[in-house]
């Protein structure tokens, strides 16, 4: 009876403490020092002593709020300018840390800890600070709006990394002035979040939270943390002078010109200026906006519509959030040559903004189509602008509206948009934004574009000086188990979007899909199978049919951090026009019957070595011959950290495509190498090459077209950069680059370019 009355004594203590103890782990106050604290991964300072410790011990994924097997606590404090956050992770084989030099961004293959900060409690944003054992940083914001991460973020702060006897520690220094934040409240509300990737034979997400695998926004889960009393971002402004030199050489092979030589020599400023902790000026004056590091190769053929090739300069990349819509509209690379611009971006309250204005020395833009589309250059300035504004009526519902301007002296392009987002669930989301265009081209430029473009193109081209609408209406259910989406997208006929990667106009398009995840315990040797698919079908504005499509996925994963997704397209699809003086698809078509089967497969067959590889079979539309063709698709991936300072990573494409009758057509393979040295966390030294290789057996053309191709082609492009970085804006590059090709009249690959570049930017914070 005394043991009874004992034991139920001591549960109903435990009982009444666990909300304690586990709220003092997610929610809290940050606790207050007036010393600074030096970055060095030693926790020796005293300041320490008064930090808050957070417990790291709940996995939430791949499991769902399961014990972590390893220890993590986290420590943090502020001093009214400056976010402190330390790590002490433990390790029982501190041998199997996974930990490498590498430049920013760019340590997600490594052990790593985290702190996710929403500054305003909305979850809306959050921003991601990610540090390796060794101090390598990456910096990301997650949307919850769009439901993607951008790594593009860079902002300046302080890292220390350490491997020890235990683990690591890792200490680090967000200075306020990065973060934007309602500085008008006395005590600050934010929701904060941190974790521990724990890579090994699966990669564990460690967490001080319980995360709900039933609620698919996270964000919104993360605890409330309160302090900072009376913080201010303070002084926030950067300038950043920038000078760069170059000299290049190139030569016309086709004419077998001699050499010519260009030098460039040239300085630039780059302005940040935080007006508000919630409005930042952004500004460039005779910017740099050269891509520094070579584009990834991209493979183009057999394709009627153009590439689209990711944004990576700094000014476009700066809180570019802020612009985001359910339908992107912008894609500042096509912003090519600007001699100046200015940003601004914002949040008061629900209201945020941002609107940007650039100049360009020349313009591009897309034709769109719905079988086809074109890249035109104009030799003209423009000018280009956008606004956005959200208004957020809370967590669950927002509206917002888009305006983008594209003009020129010969052209305009004004587009202007409204869209919303709506939640009435954790787990449904309603999205919808209705687009409309305004498009005028002189009379000069509609016959520039009728003897560049392809017949569709010069067709719609007597239609361009127009307005039209397009819309696009989205639902998402998803919870722990079973996923759902339905979309419709209606695009008009001469629908534009020229600030936006839009190639698709007078099309009509309804996508149905789901399925269904099981997860296995953590003993399983497949710990999680997701079975998936979905329906679509395109027509354009007339109802006429250009595609339909049926596609089926199997995912897996298991151990080795193994992924696998295997699956299968059967679609209906239209090849181009028979008759290509009128736009009519309706009998007018070649239609065929495509089917594909495909796999992607990935493992780690030990630490610091990554194996993927693609393979795709069966019968796709050789657009070129307007005819079915047998296709082979092989990409193997290889990413090899060979020690903790030098990596490489080759990409391998291989794309084959046979008639029916098993006559060769096409042959292109691609090879893209980089080969990487990292001195320290700030330098590196890379040698990139890209190689394309393509082979036409054009006895196998229909003769109308041989002319058009090369029956072999060959490009090799190189580049040796060496690079310093104290942070992202204060900088040192030196590098040379050059390319070479071989075509039919060349009997080898022939260089036709080469350069020799610097760069050297310095950062003023004041």
């Amino acid at each position: 009876m005394n043991f009874s009355f004992y034991k139920a004594i001591t549960m109903a203590c435990v009982l009444i403490h666990m909300p304690i103890v586990a709220d003092d782990n997610v929610n809290f106050s940050i606790p207050t020092t007036k010393k600074s604290i030096k970055i060095d991964a030693d926790l020796t300072d005293p300041a320490w002593q008064k930090a808050h410790k957070i417990n790291i011990n709940n996995v939430t994924w791949p499991s769902e709020n399961t014990p972590s097997p390893v220890k993590t606590e986290a420590l943090i404090i502020e001093d009214g300018e400056v976010l402190y956050v330390a790590f002490k992770a433990f390790d029982n084989n501190p041998e199997e840390i996974r930990a490498n030099l590498t430049d920013r961004d760019n340590n997600w293959n490594d052990d790593k800890v985290a702190i996710k900060i929403d500054t305003y409690g909305d979850s809306v944003l959050a921003y991601q600070f990610f540090i390796n054992p060794l101090g390598t940083q990456s910096d990301v914001i997650e949307n919850e709006i769009t439901k993607q991460e951008s790594a593009s973020w860079d902002v300046i702060w302080d890292s220390a990394g350490k491997i020890t006897e235990f683990g690591y520690v890792v200490e680090v220094a967000i200075p306020l002035r990065n973060l934007n934040f309602n500085d008008s409240l006395d005590i600050q509300k934010w929701k904060m979040e941190f974790v521990r990737f724990y890579p090994r034979s699966k990669e564990l997400r460690i967490s001080n939270l319980q995360m709900s695998h039933n609620n698919n926004c996270w964000i919104c889960q993360m605890g409330e943390v309160t302090g900072l009393k009376g913080a201010k971002q303070g002084n926030n402004f950067t300038a950043v002078p920038t000078f760069v030199s170059g000299s290049s050489e190139t030569r016309d092979l086709d004419e077998t010109t001699d050499w010519s030589s260009e030098s460039n020599t040239d300085v630039g400023l780059d302005v940040k200026w935080g007006i508000t902790p919630d409005v930042t000026l952004n500004a460039t004056f005779n910017p740099d906006f050269s891509q520094v590091e070579a584009d990834s190769g991209q493979l183009n053929v057999n394709s009627t519509f153009a590439l689209f090739t990711p944004e990576k300069r700094a000014f476009f990349l700066a809180n570019q959030d802020y612009f985001s819509t359910p339908v992107n509209l912008i894609y500042t690379r096509n912003i090519n040559a600007p001699d100046y611009g200015a940003k601004i971006t914002g949040k008061t309250g629900a209201h945020s903004f941002g609107a940007f204005a650039a100049n360009d020395a020349s313009t591009s833009f897309l034709l769109p189509g719905n079988l086809s589309s074109n890249l035109h250059e104009l030799e003209e300035k423009s000018t280009n602008g956008v606004f956005r504004y959200r208004y957020a009526f809370n967590k669950n519902a927002s509206l917002g509206t888009t305006t983008t301007i594209r003009e020129s002296d010969s052209y305009h392009n004004y587009l202007t948009s409204v869209d919303g987002k709506y939640k009435p669930t954790e787990n449904d989301t309603f999205d919808v934004q209705v687009m409309r265009s305004d498009t005028s081209m002189t009379d000069t430029l509609i016959a520039d574009i009728k003897a560049d473009a392809s017949d569709e193109q010069v067709l719609r081209a007597d239609q361009i000086n127009t307005e039209d609408l397009a819309f696009q209406i989205q639902y998402r259910h998803e919870n722990r188990d079973w996923f759902f989406n339905a979309r419709h997208e209606n695009t008009g006929e001469n629908f534009r979007a020229d600030l936006a990667f839009f190639n698709n106009s007078d099309k009509v398009k309804n996508v149905i899909g789901g399925g269904r995840t099981w997860r296995g315990d953590d003993s399983d040797w497949l710990h999680r199978i997701q079975l998936s698919g979905d329906w679509d079908r395109t027509t354009n504005q007339q109802g006429d049919q250009i595609e339909q499509e049926l596609e089926m996925y199997l995912n897996l994963n298991g151990p080795n951090q193994f992924f696998s997704r295997t699956g299968m397209i059967l679609r209906e699809n239209t090849a181009g026009r028979i008759d290509g003086s009128t736009l009519t698809i309706k009998d007018n078509t070649y239609v065929f019957d495509e089917q594909l089967y495909r796999t992607w497969n990935e493992f780690k067959p030990m630490p610091n070595l990554w194996l993927g590889n693609f393979i795709q079979v069966g019968e796709v539309i050789d657009y070129d011959n307007k005819q079915l063709a047998k296709n082979l698709v092989i990409e193997p991936n290889i990413s090899w950290n060979i020690n903790t300072h030098l990596s490489t990573r080759l990409t391998y494409k291989y794309n084959k495509l046979d008639d029916l009758k098993g006559n060769s057509l096409l042959t292109a393979k691609l090879t893209d190498f980089r080969l990487t040295y990292q001195f320290s966390i700030r330098s590196f030294l890379r040698l990139s090459m890209v190689y394309f290789d393509i082979e036409r057996s054009l006895e196998n053309y229909n003769q109308d077209i041989r002319d058009d191709y090369d029956a072999r082609y060959r490009n090799l492009s190189t580049q040796l950069l060496f690079s310093y970085k104290v942070n992202p804006q204060t900088l040192f590059f030196i590098g040379y680059s050059d390319g070479a090709k071989q075509d039919d009249d060349l009997n080898s690959l022939t260089k036709n370019n080469r350069s020799a570049f610097m760069k050297l930017s310095y950062a003023w914070l004041l």
